[in-house]
């Protein structure tokens, strides 16, 4: 059975976000580094900026030698997430095999969907269509029977819009292209196989045997080869249902002060707290995200010695991870506390683990527990977070 498959990239979209958010960055040469030096690394560049020569992987001073006017913006995670969200959103109405990638990037498979919706080019167009009227953001889109061919169709687009692959005719689509579209094969590689064999088109290089190919790739020969050919099995993989509870949350502003984020913190594990108990789980792994204001992010992971689920010791354990993790002197923006490797609470642990909590303190957390039920988290505050 002949598969469509859709991939969407939205060009630059770091800085494609921002713009939704501030109309008036439109037009202007934009990029996203973080922190205030000139040595920072930009991550993502606006069209304007890019015709000046300014690249992703550029510090901001060489940026802004290649282009005076640039204007450059802290990473903003928030944001960020609020559009993926949105994005996802949108594209799980199409279809409900979807693929998230980083940066503003989705495989969709239509292939289920098209007795429904029509053919895989009219879904890309419908896609294409409420992506700018519902999100304000453009996108090129790649249709065609892989991942592969979808994904390179899809960068293969100058301007936004929608390159339909027939099905069949990958391998004729991808052949005159340079090598350099294929996965895996990056400047480095590219400069060798053009220095040594002088190999500049995809077709060249499908053209190789086998044994031929293992001097420059190795082990990868066979997975280079494939596509070379424009073939890719690979399934679109929905995101993991991993089993994990999470808080996340933002500051109204950037906060140094040890109390304030203590109380954060507090609020974070207390959230996090009761969605596990009233699930009847614990967790065996902590892991804590700190933004700072500066658009950087640091996350650590700690594995706990028992799984707990137990207010007081999930927020000693995440206190101890914060101190680790917070290093620097730049102010905080936001926190994120995932708790993972859920097990039942009744699980028993292990005979020289870490203590439990007192029967007192059991009860009086099945006591707070009772109350938040009722009448809501605010109803009742441990004494920690009231700098909140």
């Amino acid at each position: 059975m002949e598969r469509d498959i859709l991939h969407l990239t939205v060009p630059a979209y770091a800085v494609a976000v921002a713009r939704v958010a501030d109309p008036a960055l439109r037009g202007r040469p934009v990029a996203i580094a973080p922190g205030l030096s000139d040595r920072a690394i930009i991550s993502s560049v606006s069209a304007e900026a890019g015709r000046d020569g300014v690249l992703a992987g550029m510090s901001v001073r060489q940026g802004r030698r290649l282009c005076p006017a640039l204007l450059t913006l802290p990473p903003n995670p928030q944001l960020l997430g609020r559009a993926d969200r949105a994005l996802q959103k949108l594209a799980g109405q199409y279809s409900p095999l979807v693929e998230n990638q980083p940066a503003g990037r989705l495989f969709l498979d239509l292939t289920g969907s098209r007795r429904l919706l029509g053919p895989g080019r009219d879904i890309a167009m419908r896609l294409e269509r409420e992506l700018e009227t519902q999100l304000r953001l453009v996108a090129t889109l790649g249709v065609a029977g892989n991942k592969l061919v979808s994904k390179i169709a899809a960068e293969y687009l100058e301007r936004p819009g929608v390159c339909d692959i027939l099905r069949g005719s990958e391998q004729t689509f991808i052949a005159p292209l340079p090598v350099r579209v294929l996965p895996g094969i990056g400047n480095v590689r590219e400069q060798l196989l053009l220095r040594e064999l002088n190999l500049r088109r995809v077709s060249e290089l499908a053209a190789l045997q086998l044994p031929q190919l293992r001097l420059v790739f190795g082990p990868f020969a066979p997975l280079v080869r494939q596509r070379a050919l424009g073939q890719d099995l690979t399934p679109v993989l929905p995101p993991r249902r991993s089993p994990e509870i999470s808080a996340e949350s933002y500051l109204n502003r950037a906060e140094n002060d040890a109390g304030i984020l203590q109380a954060e913190l507090c609020r974070l594990v207390e959230d996090c707290g009761l969605r596990l108990r009233r699930l009847g789980r614990a967790c065996a792994e902590l892991q804590l995200t700190i933004h700072y204001a500066d658009g950087r992010q640091q996350s650590r992971t700690q594995q706990l010695r028992q799984a707990q689920n137990h207010d007081l010791l999930l927020y000693q354990a995440a206190a101890e991870l914060f101190a680790t993790l917070n290093n620097r002197r730049t102010r905080l923006k936001g926190l994120k506390l995932s708790c993972r490797q859920l097990e039942n609470s009744g699980q028993q642990g292990h005979l020289f683990a870490a203590s439990s909590p007192a029967p007192r303190q059991q009860a009086l957390q099945q006591a707070l527990d009772r109350i938040r039920s009722k009448y809501g988290m605010r109803s009742i505050c441990s004494g920690r977070t009231l700098a909140v």
